[in-house]
């Protein structure tokens, strides 16, 4: 069949999910953008390769977001996830010997994690991957954030003020929608660096022990 003009189909023309990855991309340009402004004086000599890689880090972004279910509604025009938020953090329900067992057999390269973070009093649950595993003293490596025990205690001074958490649905829920508690009451949800952004879309929600496959950050 011959295509006509007029029934040919623009380059331009927009499905949902296009305008849905135009707007993430948007979204995430302009926080990027902003926070790199931010960046301290003895950082600017790394600025120009961050600027570089940004195109590619945010494309990635918006394509695993729009790739990967999960169980969160999506606000495509702030590049975040939300859900409702507990009146407390959930990380203080946790406990040493489940996170332990959970390590034990469940470490691994590139495993994303969960890590309850206390400010003074502003609490919230951050992201992380694996990088470093050592059985033997029975303790890995988070990527960013330094070494944890399989229990959960941090073993550095830099991340004393941390804790290494279980995954589970409400954990993952509470750190993918960036959800936070200021003396013990909600604060306003904080949103994700592109880096924990990437992170969360990879998240395997039927199996937090495996999830999706992707470079390790």
């Amino acid at each position: 069949m011959t295509m006509t003009h007029e029934n040919q189909p623009h380059f331009w023309q927009v499905t949902p999910d296009n305008q849905t990855y135009t707007e993430l991309c948007n979204a995430l340009y302009e926080r990027e953008l902003a926070r790199l402004a931010q960046c301290r004086a003895d950082e600017l000599a790394l600025l120009p390769k961050r600027l570089a890689s940004l195109p590619f880090y945010i494309r990635r972004a918006a394509s695993n977001i729009l790739q990967y279910s999960t169980a969160l509604a999506l606000d495509s025009q702030n590049a975040s996830w939300y859900a409702k938020q507990y009146s407390r953090c959930p990380a203080n329900k946790q406990q040493a010997e489940p996170i332990d067992r959970f390590y034990r057999k469940a470490a691994k390269l590139g495993l994303i994690v969960p890590l309850y973070v206390e400010d003074k009093t502003l609490e919230s649950i951050v992201l992380d991957s694996v990088d470093e595993i050592d059985l033997l003293e029975e303790k890995l490596h988070c990527n960013q954030y330094g070494w944890f025990a399989f229990s959960g205690m941090p073993l550095q001074s830099e991340n004393s003020n941390m804790f290494l958490l279980k995954p589970d649905k409400t954990i993952m829920t509470a750190a993918c929608c960036g959800h936070q508690w200021l003396n013990l009451q909600k604060k306003e949800p904080r949103l994700l660096a592109l880096r924990e952004l990437l992170l969360a879309s990879r998240l395997n929600w039927r199996n937090f022990a495996r999830p999706h496959l992707g470079k390790t950050l």
